[in-house]
């Protein structure tokens, strides 16, 4: 099993689902099926994503995602939920469909021994017997930590590509919707030997809804550090005395040229 590879672009969606997929069902492992079934250790950092872990078995998993349970056959000693073999080579793995989060987990690993299915589907059935089979809340908290994570990357990196922009253009504003989500503009101009950088951002998405204020304040914090040393203060209204609606904030980037 190797590690992840590393996060792609985003394919938009609302901010707690900025990520990439390969497929509209994504496809993972659970923590204890990573960490026992598979010996990872350490577990990889929550900005890699485990649906790009590498190896036969989420290799196997990728694949099957789009149809499952298509094709695959249930594992008749669990009768609720409903959970479903998979194989590779001489070893099983046990499925399980989370059509909340359009996850196809993969929840176990078992080596097949002597030309028997016995010893994994006990094994299955034991784990599902002490509650540890299927995704817990460590793996709700990890998957949406990876999301929180990757986020954040991707808006800041929309939000310094932007600012690039503006420092190419200066005195023109530059507006976009940062990973065709969060409105921004930016506008930075050069006078006396200063460079003023003008940036709002909005707490209303394009589709209506709202993020979190510290999302945003942690954007105007990368723009801080990538102006740093400057002098940072807060406006009420844009470049061009123009009022911004309550959902709106204003940030004045002052720093010499």
């Amino acid at each position: 099993m190797r590690r992840c590879r590393g996060p792609s672009d985003p394919a938009g969606g609302d901010l707690s689902t900025i990520r990439h997929t390969m497929t509209d069902r994504r496809a993972r492992p659970t923590l204890r099926c990573l960490q026992e079934d598979l010996e990872m250790h350490p577990l990889p950092s929550p900005n890699e994503l485990l649906d790009d872990i590498e190896g036969p078995w989420m290799d196997e998993l990728r694949r099957i995602a789009p149809t499952a349970p298509t094709s695959q056959k249930r594992i008749l000693s669990i009768g609720t939920p409903m959970v479903h073999r998979l194989r590779v080579s001489s070893e099983r793995g046990a499925t399980w469909i989370d059509a909340a989060r359009n996850v196809v987990w993969l929840c176990a690993v078992h080596k097949r021994e002597a030309d028997s299915d016995d010893d994994a589907f006990s094994y299955f059935g034991e784990l599902h017997g002490q509650g540890r089979l299927l995704p817990d809340r460590d793996d709700a908290l990890r998957l949406a930590a990876e999301e929180a994570v990757y986020a954040h990357t991707q808006l800041t990196k929309a939000l310094m590509e932007l600012f690039e922009v503006a420092l190419n253009e200066p005195g023109k504003t530059q507006e976009a919707a940062l990973c065709d989500l969060v409105p921004c503009r930016l506008v930075a101009t050069q006078g006396n030997g200063l460079q003023e950088v003008w940036c709002s951002l909005c707490l209303q998405t394009t589709s209506g809804e709202f993020i979190n204020e510290k999302r945003r304040e942690y954007l105007f914090a990368e723009l801080e550090r990538r102006c740093a040393p400057s002098v940072v203060e807060i406006q009420d209204c844009w470049i061009d005395g123009e009022e911004v609606p309550w959902f709106e904030s204003v940030r004045l980037l002052i720093r010499e040229s």
